[in-house]
């Protein structure tokens, strides 16, 4: 940046027997200009210096807070145009003026000074009146945990995504593979009939844990002498196709030790649907407002339509379930500042809001 003191002599005399007139583009004070016996003499074909007024014998400006100066993109010119202009219009070097004070004489805050390409790779900043550029290069804090991928900024404060095989996603069950696949995270069923990796008792079936699991294979090693009715190990009145009231059936082989009878079926509480529901001696179907987490409920009446996206603490499936976007090992987590998310009222992901202002 070029501060620029020079004087214009002009060869001609001012009418009227003036003195000389000396102009001054970067001024040689506060608030002189050139010489003058009258206000005409500010404005003639020698010099014409809008605002100004003759004071004593040199022309100056009628406001205090202006100076009489080139304008930044003129100053280089010699025959630069002066007028009288407040100092943030001057040219750099403005006698009068803060030696930062003009629009190109440099910075006085971070907020005049342009960030890197990403804004979450660093920032302007204003060092002593000069704009430079701070950038972190490496890993951001705002990650989106489970999909696959690691967001790290450039030495040049670009942001750009990269395969992280390691950041894989937990759905929260002990039956399924998770991993990373081309297109993102994976979770694949473990083998039907596979003893669950945490429950070793129970077995995998359709990717979660269960009692039992009578299919292709066969694999009924409940204990106790029950019996397995597909999903749960029971014992075998429950499995007889018939109802047992004596023996604790409010329906056809459900209800009471038995599989929970599903909407419609005969119920003397709640504990006895799968709904959760017993209402006037029939299992009712689920609602949104029931109190309960059933149906496709991943949490207690929410999760999935119609149904409202659960809060934190409540469980999920993903991410879609969840008011935060958040869903970690089956339970919805609360919202933060560096979860790679817009969420909780941000303008922006992971700014804005109650986080940092957005760049």
């Amino acid at each position: 940046m070029n501060t620029v003191f020079r004087r214009v002599v002009l060869a001609a005399p001012v009418l009227a027997g003036a003195a000389w007139l000396v102009g001054s583009c970067a001024g040689d004070s506060p608030s002189l200009g050139g010489y003058c016996e009258n206000n005409a003499d500010c404005h003639t074909q020698y010099q014409d210096i809008p605002g100004a007024t003759c004071v004593g014998d040199r022309c100056q400006c009628v406001d205090p807070g202006e100076r009489i100066c080139c304008a930044p993109d003129a100053a280089m010119d010699p025959a630069c145009s002066l007028s009288c202009r407040p100092c943030a219009e001057c040219a750099p070097g403005t006698a009068g003026c803060a030696p930062d004070g003009g629009v190109d004489a440099g910075c006085k805050s971070d907020t005049e000074c342009p960030g890197p390409p990403s804004r979450e790779c660093g920032a302007g900043r204003c060092v002593e009146g000069a704009c430079t550029v701070e950038i972190h290069p490496g890993p951001i804090a705002s990650q989106r945990s489970g999909d696959c991928r690691r967001m790290e900024c450039t030495v040049t404060g670009e942001l750009i995504a990269l395969e992280d095989p390691s950041d894989v996603y937990d759905d929260g069950e002990q039956c399924t593979y998770d991993s990373c696949g081309e297109g993102g995270p994976v979770n694949v069923s473990m083998t039907e009939g596979a003893v669950c990796p945490v429950e070793r008792q129970r077995m995998c079936h359709a990717g979660t844990c269960v009692d039992c699991f009578d299919g292709d294979v066969t694999m009924n090693d409940c204990p106790n002498n029950l019996a397995c009715d597909g999903v749960l190990c029971v014992p075998s009145h429950c499995t007889n196709d018939a109802v047992d009231p004596t023996l604790g059936e409010t329906g056809r082989d459900c209800g009471g030790l038995c599989r929970p009878c599903i909407a419609g079926e005969a119920c003397g509480t709640g504990a006895d649907c799968k709904s959760k529901l017993c209402i006037g001696g029939r299992c009712a179907a689920p609602t949104c407002g029931d109190g309960a987490q059933n149906g496709d409920e991943t949490g207690v009446d929410c999760g999935t339509l119609p149904c409202p996206l659960c809060p934190a603490a409540q469980g999920c499936r993903t991410g879609t379930h969840c008011e935060s976007g958040v869903c970690w090992a089956g339970m919805c987590r609360e919202p933060s500042c560096t979860d790679g998310l817009m969420n909780a009222g941000e303008a922006g992901v992971d700014c804005g809001g109650n986080c940092a202002p957005c760049g």
